[in-house]
């Protein structure tokens, strides 16, 4: 039986059983943003990207730029090291974004050499290598993201290669028209586990009014084009950010968008520019809000039938009463007695439920294990659904088995016994002989022994010297210590007998 409270837990988890949609953020080019800590402390994001290293290549030193949080020309960062290791307790990927910016031409790699230095100052600076100048200290980032969307792309790819070769976790931010010119080959080639299409900044496929028919079509080119990497929906966390088009509110990215795409393969969520803009405007929150909220009620989504359930069982229409109290799912009108059943067909701990206003049928309650039906008595009676395993339960079907011949195991046992009687009947009679051979023998030694003299056999037992005397002057004597068998006394008692012409 399972107890209620545990019964109320393994209802809790199924409410909440939706998955959270996985956001990412940027974070690092506004002061007013909060610190790093303060934002995957809000428990939001499911992974953070520090923008970011805005110049490096051509024989540059690379600089990072966390504008109005630290300046790591100084040193002045490395205490961000402990905000990443808290991100990361949480469960939360911090990854170091490198590029950036619409205009900028700070960052270009001028060839292969290039590329290899890059990597390894990455390596040595950010990820699993050591250095003596690493900017945020010795904690080590999940990956890098690439935003590169201007400069000398032309070694890009080859940076990609150097890094996944040291099996760094890569992303790039890309501009949703198919395919991307600067990173192409690095996409072809798998080299990012995950892809972040912005559809924001481009006319053609942004979201205009009631119509998500150009960016659907984009993201379909690159869900099904893309391999081994999950697909990413970037997004503006403010309209303001977008003047010239292509926001998306966050219901109706929640209710049209993102049922359109979710059921991709490789979909992996939503990734927000920034956490400035988000925490104006409250995207994030409003993602979250509408998830939990929304009309749609998960629990009634059928699933395929669990172990528990057998496709010939099932609930069955009863009029009585139940004998502990119901947990109530939901009472909205919505929600019909339909969704109830499929709600309890998902759940093994449930074995009856019955609609809270039984005159519209709709709302839901659900009884779990220990509960039994109890048949109407009376005028105080309701219809209830219940499981006919239950039933089973309360009223055993008493099956009668047919009785199976079986003629031949006693066929065996008659020929076993015929068998076995004559051959018990000679063992026996066997032992009647051999007993009576037995005492035959025990009587004519005890005779033979009586004829030598019992005196002599007492000397016998205990070693004595052992000395027979017979009539005629004929004397046999046995000296020793020693114990004699009878053999021993029968042949001296033979020996006695024979005449004394034979004797030395």
């Amino acid at each position: 039986m399972v107890p209620p409270l545990l019964f109320i837990l393994i209802l809790l988890l199924l409410l909440g059983s939706s998955e959270a949609e996985r956001i990412g953020i940027y974070w690092g080019q506004d002061g007013n943003e909060g610190s790093l800590n303060e934002t995957c402390a809000t428990g939001k994001y499911s992974s953070v990207y520090i923008a970011g290293m805005a110049a490096f290549g051509n024989g540059q030193v690379p600089q990072l730029n966390l504008a109005g949080h630290c300046d790591p020309s100084s040193t002045g960062c490395i205490g961000i090291k402990r905000d990443i290791r808290n991100c990361q307790r949480r469960g939360i990927k911090v990854m170091l974004s490198i590029g950036g910016g619409v205009t900028s031409t700070n960052f270009s790699l001028t060839s292969l050499e290039d590329a290899k230095n890059m990597s390894d100052y990455l390596w040595g600076n950010f990820l699993g290598g050591s250095s003596s100048s690493r900017p945020l200290g010795d904690a080590v980032l999940d990956g890098i993201d690439f935003d590169i969307v201007s400069g000398n792309t032309s070694f890009m790819g080859d940076l990609a290669r150097h890094l996944k070769s040291m099996s760094v976790y890569l992303s790039t931010a890309t501009d949703c028209p198919f395919r991307d010119t600067i990173l192409g080959s690095a996409l072809d080639a798998g080299l990012f586990d995950h892809v972040s299409v912005k559809f924001y900044n481009n006319p053609y496929y942004d979201y205009t009014q009631n119509n998500a028919d150009n960016l659907l079509s984009a993201w379909n080119e690159w869900a099904t084009s893309l391999k081994g990497a999950k697909i990413f929906l970037g997004l503006e966390a403010d309209p303001a950010m977008v003047p010239g088009g292509g926001y998306i509110p966050a219901d109706v990215l929640m209710s049209q968008i993102i049922p359109a795409i979710n059921n991709s393969p490789n979909y992996g969520g939503v990734v927000l520019w920034s956490r400035y803009y988000d925490k104006l405007s409250g995207y994030s929150t409003d993602i979250q809000s509408f998830q939990i909220n929304q009309t749609a009620n998960p629990l009634c989504t059928l699933q395929s039938l669990p172990g528990c359930r057998s496709r010939d069982g099932g609930f069955v229409e009863r009029v009585g009463n139940m004998s502990t109290v119901g947990i109530k799912v939901y009472d909205v009108d919505n929600n019909n007695t339909h969704c109830c059943e499929i709600i309890c067909r998902n759940n093994c701990s449930c074995d009856a439920y019955a609609p809270i206003n039984h005159i519209n049928k709709t709302g839901c309650q659900i009884w779990g294990k220990g509960t039994k039906f109890v048949r109407a008595s009376g005028d105080i009676a309701l219809p209830f659904y219940v499981s006919v395993a239950l039933l089973q339960e309360e009223h055993p079907v008493h099956v009668v088995k047919p009785k199976v011949n079986r003629w031949w195991i006693w066929l065996i046992v008659g020929v076993g016994a015929a068998l076995a009687i004559p051959m018990i009947f000679y063992l026996c009679r066997a032992l009647s002989r051999k007993y009576k051979a037995k005492v035959e023998r025990k009587k004519m030694q005890e005779k033979i022994l009586h004829d030598i003299g019992g005196n002599a056999m007492l000397s016998m037992v205990y070693g004595k010297t052992i000395k027979i005397r017979m009539e005629d002057n004929c004397t046999i004597v046995y000296t020793g210590f020693y114990f004699l068998d009878f053999e021993e006394i029968t042949n001296a008692y033979y020996l006695a007998i024979i005449p004394a012409s034979f004797s030395p």
